[in-house]
């Protein structure tokens, strides 16, 4: 496999007096999509925070296709390779359309560039019908796929996505991530998914982080982790069966 398109080196972050991500590694690899897991208040947001420069680093460096997150490359430049969809859509006034080609706007893109990149992104999320919708009237599934065709029409080189389907009903979330998968697979750009739900990040992702405590404790894939825990910790916050206790008698 060739080098890494995002990687970073020892991040750190602190909250107030509290290291709250220890010093930690991460690399992924174009196409990749990497699921971050662990229970409430382990890091995950965190991590995925800092990785996306929107956290201030007690340590460590990110690095895009080799260039060094402020030093060789500017923070304005990363962002504008980047995009972000978190669990609340934060969609501004006006319709569909105008929200997911305001960032194609805000760059200088042309009115009929921006028309033109828009449609089939609203295509591909099944929203393009919605096209003229003002987004108050909008449900939440509906408000989530304009968030992501918001930040798709960017075609971003990584695409963070802070448990962007957690405010769903399962019904809902279930069909969002099933053709979310379809949209990652069809495009070359890293995917860092933040999510409380194993079965998601399954479906999702090729390799998964444990996270617990600021620590990476295990990564692989999903399906392997859950099968193979490396630890008695890992095994209790994937919900593994492979969990029993037991007693031994020295010498015997």
């Amino acid at each position: 496999m060739t080098g890494a398109l995002l990687r970073a080196t020892g991040i750190s972050v602190h909250r107030g007096s509290r290291l709250t991500l220890q010093p930690t590694d991460f690399l992924a690899h174009a196409g990749e999509t990497i699921g971050i897991y662990g229970p409430n208040g382990a890091g995950k947001s965190t991590l995925l925070q800092a990785l996306a420069g929107l956290l201030p680093l007690a340590s460590g460096s990110i690095a895009l296709k080799g260039q060094i997150l402020g030093r060789e490359l500017p923070p304005l430049a990363y962002h504008r390779r980047i995009a972000a969809v978190f669990q609340q859509p934060l969609l501004l006034r006006g319709t569909v359309g105008h929200n997911v080609g305001l960032g194609l706007a805000l760059r200088g893109v042309g009115r009929i560039e921006r028309q033109a990149r828009v449609k089939p992104v609203l295509e591909q999320l099944k929203i393009d019908h919605l096209a003229d919708r003002n987004i108050a009237t909008l449900s939440g599934g509906e408000a989530q796929r304009t968030s992501l065709a918001r930040a798709l029409v960017l075609e971003p080189e990584v695409l963070f996505l802070d448990e962007p389907f957690a405010a769903l009903d399962q019904p809902t979330r279930r069909r969002l991530v099933q053709e979310l998968a379809v949209v990652l697979r069809a495009r070359r750009m890293v995917t860092v998914f933040v999510s409380h739900d194993l079965a998601e990040a399954s479906i999702l992702c090729v390799r998964c982080l444990i996270i617990d405590a600021g620590t990476i404790i295990q990564e692989g894939s999903p399906q392997g982790i859950v099968q193979h825990p490396g630890t008695r910790r890992v095994a209790e916050i994937v919900g593994s069966d492979h969990l029993w206790d037991a007693r031994t008698n020295s010498g015997q």
